[in-house]
């Protein structure tokens, strides 16, 4: 099997585990509503309070499986820094199971808590949670650094490389000159005449993200007319147009992304470390209190 075939069919099954864990999740939470809405000092006359509680059957599981998933999620960092399990798959593929428990497993641990937490735990939640929502900007940039199949980051002169393969393809199909190719190159780093991508910042970003797709089509089209691409090459046009556009928007901002992308990393892992820090201590106390495996 291609790795692009693979890598297409590890998606379809991970967005079926999406599907499945949102579902459970929804039933789990419509199921349990009732105790969760009822105020903190009435729960423990609540019928449902020994089964969801966070020492309860259901509670003490959930806490069990959100915390498996949370140290599944340590498998990214083996796989990217272990010469031993560089063979065990693409990279792509483990960055995309440590997000799904990254995701899931933070959703677990909340109906494990009941919805409340306190003491030093309390300290471990938050900490959870700003590795949770820091993984989405962090998921964010990582999509912003050129990657091959197998998920490894590209140089600079990789994508130089690319850039050249493309440019010759509109010399020889399209009949451009070098002074069309590098008029096109300055609309695509600069739509509309606004600032360089690489002096807004990550908010120009994330901005652009947000609004080019609402202008993108009719912008490509006026690009097309200004450089008098015949009628019969419009469709074929485009498609070799889009594909310049992302490679020319992430050459653009390549360097302040790695920039942005090793600053995360310095917030990133000292929630991460206080996360799993205080809940071996969570658990250790569980354990040693008496609170084991109950199924």
């Amino acid at each position: 099997m291609s790795s692009a075939k693979s890598r297409r069919r590890f998606k379809q099954v991970l967005h079926l585990a999406y599907g499945v864990a949102f579902i459970l999740y929804g039933l789990l939470l419509v199921d349990g509503a009732g105790f969760y809405r009822t105020p903190y000092d009435q729960r423990p006359f609540h019928p449902d309070y020994r089964t969801l509680r966070p020492a309860g059957v259901r509670g003490h599981g959930l806490g069990i499986l959100g915390s498996t998933l949370m140290i599944l999620m340590l498998g990214y960092s083996l796989r990217k820094r272990v010469k031993f399990f560089r063979s065990w798959g693409p990279l792509s593929n483990w960055l995309d199971f440590h997000i799904f428990c990254g995701i899931v497993g933070p959703m677990l641990v909340i109906l494990h808590t009941a919805f409340k937490v306190h003491g030093l735990v309390a300290v471990s939640f938050w900490s959870m949670i700003a590795v949770a929502l820091s993984g989405v900007l962090g998921r964010y940039l990582y999509l912003k650094i050129p990657r091959n199949v197998e998920g490894e980051e590209l140089t600079l002169k990789e994508l130089e490389a690319m850039e050249q393969t493309i440019n010759r393809e509109l010399k020889e199909t399209f009949r451009l000159s070098e002074k069309q190719i590098q008029l096109l190159e300055d609309a695509l780093r600069n739509p509309s005449g606004h600032a360089p991508l690489k002096k807004r910042g990550i908010l120009g970003m994330v901005w652009q993200d947000l609004t080019w797709p609402l202008v993108r089509s009719r912008y490509e089209t006026l690009i097309a007319r200004r450089l008098n691409i015949p009628q019969t090459q419009i469709r074929q046009f485009m498609q070799v147009l889009r594909r310049k556009e992302r490679l020319e928007k992430r050459i653009d901002v390549l360097v302040q992304v790695q920039r942005l992308f090793h600053y995360w990393h310095i917030i990133h892992k000292p929630f991460a470390i206080i996360m799993y820090l205080i809940m071996l201590i969570h658990v250790g106390v569980a354990v040693w209190l008496g609170y084991t495996w109950r199924f």
